[in-house]
C-alpha cells in the first residue's frame, strides 16, 4: 500500500481525530472526579481508547507514509542502491524489529521506576534503523518486558499503551532522521544536541494528553513532576547512550563498506 500517496487523507484524519478526542474530553470530563480515582478501570479504559485509537493512530500512519516516501531509509545500512524500491516491511526490517524488541525487553531487568534503561534500546533502534523499527521495538519489546518482568499490564500494553509509547519514540526517530538530512545535522554533536531538545519537548508533549485521562486535574501536576524528574531525567541519559551506540555503529558500518582509495602516481 502506497501510504506516502495518501498523506493528504491521513492529515484530514488527524484533524478529525483531534476534534473527536476533544469532544471526548468535554463529554467524559477526565479532568474532574466523575471517572473515579487516578488509574481507575474506567479511566484506564477510556484513556487507552482515546489516547491511541482515537488521537495517535493516524499519526502512526502519517509517520509510516513519511518513511515510505524516503526510500533510502528502508534499505539496510550501507547497502542502499539507486533505482531499487525498498518495501516498508522486509526481512531486514523484521529482523531488526525482533533484535531490538528482545533488547528492549531485556532492559526491563532494571525497573523503570529506578532507571529508564529501555530508553537506550528505543533510541538505538531509532538512530541506527528507522522510525518503523522503533515503533515496533517499543510496542512488542514492552509487551515482552511486561510479561517477563511484570513492568505494566502486558494486555493493556499490547492493545494500546505500548503503541502509544511507540508512537512517541517513532517520532523522536523521525525528527532525528529529518534533522540529519539538513545542513545543520551533518555533525554528530549537533545531532546529539538536537536529540536532547527534541526529547525534552516531544516526550512530555505526548505524555500530557495520556495523563489527562488517567488522573484528575488535582493529581496532574504531581504526576507530570514525577514524570519529568524520574522518567525524563534517567531517560535522557539512557537515550543518549543509545544514540551514541547507534552513531558508532553507523560509523563502523560505513568504514567497512567504504571503497578503497586509489592513488595514481606519475
Amino acid at each position: 500500500m502506497k501510504l506516502h500517496k495518501r498523506r493528504g487523507l491521513i492529515t484530514v484524519w488527524i484533524v478529525v481525530a483531534a476534534l473527536v478526542w476533544l469532544g471526548g474530553v468535554l463529554y467524559f470530563k477526565p479532568y474532574g472526579t466523575e471517572l473515579g480515582v487516578p488509574w481507575s478501570p474506567k479511566r484506564s479504559l477510556l484513556g487507552q481508547i482515546f489516547d491511541f485509537w482515537v488521537l495517535k493512530l493516524p499519526w502512526v500512519l502519517l509517520c509510516f507514509a513519511i518513511v515510505q516516501g524516503n526510500n533510502k531509509w528502508l534499505a539496510p545500512r550501507g547497502h542502499y542502491q539507486d533505482g531499487v524500491e525498498y518495501p516498508l516491511f522486509s526481512p531486514h526490517v523484521y529482523t531488526a524489529i525482533a533484535l531490538m524488541s528482545a533488547l528492549f525487553a531485556a532492559c526491563g531487568i532494571v525497573h523503570n521506576q529506578l532507571f529508564d534503561l529501555p530508553a537506550a534500546a528505543a533510541a538505538l533502534a531509532g538512530v541506527y534503523f528507522n522510525p518503523i523499527v522503533t515503533f515496533f521495538t517499543v510496542w512488542i519489546g514492552g509487551t515482552i518486558r511486561a510479561l517477563l518482568f511484570g513492568q505494566g499490564d502486558p494486555i493493556s500494553w499490547f492493545l494500546s499503551v505500548g503503541m502509544s509509547d511507540g508512537t512517541t519514540w517513532m517520532y523522536l526517530s523521525l525528527f532525528y532522521w529529518l534533522f540529519k538530512e539538513t545542513k545543520w545535522g551533518k555533525k554528530v554533536p549537533a545531532r546529539v544536541a538536537f536529540w536532547i531538545v527534541a526529547y525534552w519537548i516531544w516526550r512530555p508533549l505526548t505524555a500530557l494528553p495520556m495523563y489527562l485521562w488517567y488522573v484528575p486535574s488535582q493529581a496532574l501536576i504531581p504526576t507530570m513532576v514525577h514524570f519529568l524528574t524520574v522518567f525524563m531525567t534517567s531517560g535522557t541519559f539512557a537515550s543518549l547512550a543509545g544514540v551514541a551506540v547507534g552513531e558508532a555503529l553507523i560509523r563502523s558500518n560505513e568504514s567497512k563498506i567504504a571503497p578503497p582509495t586509489i592513488t595514481l602516481e606519475d
